[in-house]
C-alpha cells in the first residue's frame, strides 16, 4: 500500500488513513466477500509451493498477516518469516495474530539485504506499488538466486461493459451492503476505494512485462476464476 497508480482518487496518506480505519474489521469483510474461502486459497498458494521447511519468506502489504501466517505453519523451522506493512493498524493486527516478525515498509523500501528469501509473496497489494519497474528490480534483489515471487492480486475485467457493470456493482450495491453488515462505514469507504485501486491497476501484460525486464524469469499471469489471479516469477539460478 505504497502509492497509487490512480493518485487523482486517492493519495498514499489517504489510502493508509483507509486501511487504518478499516483495519479491525478488515478480516471479517474478507470472510464475507470470499465466502469464507480466503484463508483456505492463502494456505493453498503456500501448500503448492512445496516450500522446505526452512525457507524464508517475506509477505509484503502483509496486512492482518494470513499469507505469513501460512507460511509460517509450512515452515515451521524457518527463522525468518516477516510480513511488511505500512499501516500500523495492520501490523497491530498482524502481531495479535501470530506473526512473529512485522515489519513497517513497502515495495520500493524493504529494508532486507540482497538475496535474503526463498519466496517474496504479496497478497492483493503490488496495484499499490507506484513504479512496477523499480518495484520488480526491488523485489528480484531480495530473492535467493531460484528464489519464487507469487503476487495474488484483484484484476478487472477487460471487456468494458462488463468491467462497468462490476463496478457499479462493488460501489453502489457491495460497498454499502458489506458496510452495513461489518457495522462500520469504513468498510463502505474501503471497498469503494477496492474497486478505485482494482479498476486503476496496470493490465497482466505490463506487470509480467515489468517483472521480465527486471531478469525474473518464469513470470506469467494466472487467471484464476472472477477478478482472482496470480503473478509468479523467479529469480534465476545462476543469477
Amino acid at each position: 500500500m505504497t502509492a497509487l497508480p490512480h493518485a487523482e482518487r486517492h493519495g498514499a496518506d489517504d489510502v493508509l488513513e483507509i486501511y487504518d480505519r478499516a483495519a479491525g474489521r478488515y478480516d471479517l469483510v474478507n470472510a464475507i466477500a470470499s465466502l469464507g474461502t480466503g484463508r483456505w486459497y492463502r494456505e493453498r498458494t503456500i501448500r503448492t509451493l512445496d516450500l522446505p521447511e526452512d525457507a524464508a519468506v517475506l509477505d509484503v502489504g502483509c496486512g492482518t498477516g494470513a499469507l505469513a501466517l501460512a507460511a509460517q505453519r509450512h515452515c515451521p523451522e524457518s527463522s525468518l518469516v516477516v510480513g511488511v506493512d505500512p499501516s500500523e493498524e495492520m501490523r497491530t493486527l498482524a502481531r495479535r495474530a501470530g506473526v512473529r516478525d512485522v515489519r513497517a515498509g513497502g515495495f520500493e523500501s524493504l529494508p532486507f539485504t540482497d538475496a535474503s528469501f526463498d519466496l517474496v509473496t504479496s497478497g492483493y497489494a503490488i496495484r499499490y506499488a507506484g513504479d512496477l519497474g523499480e518495484t520488480a528490480r526491488e523485489l528480484k534483489r531480495i530473492l535467493k538466486p531460484g528464489g519464487r515471487l507469487v503476487l495474488l492480486e484483484m484484476i478487472a475485467p477487460t471487456t468494458p461493459w462488463l468491467r462497468a457493470l462490476v463496478g457499479r456493482g462493488i460501489r453502489s450495491v457491495g460497498a454499502p451492503v458489506l458496510g452495513m453488515l461489518c457495522g462500520s462505514r469504513a468498510v463502505t469507504d474501503l471497498m469503494r476505494h477496492f474497486w478505485d485501486s482494482v479498476d486503476g491497476f496496470a493490465a497482466p501484460s505490463v506487470v509480467v512485462r515489468s517483472l521480465r525486464s527486471a531478469g525474473l524469469v518464469e513470470a506469467e499471469y494466472r487467471p484464476l476464476g472472477g477478478l482472482l489471479g496470480e503473478f509468479r516469477a523467479a529469480r534465476p539460478d545462476d543469477d
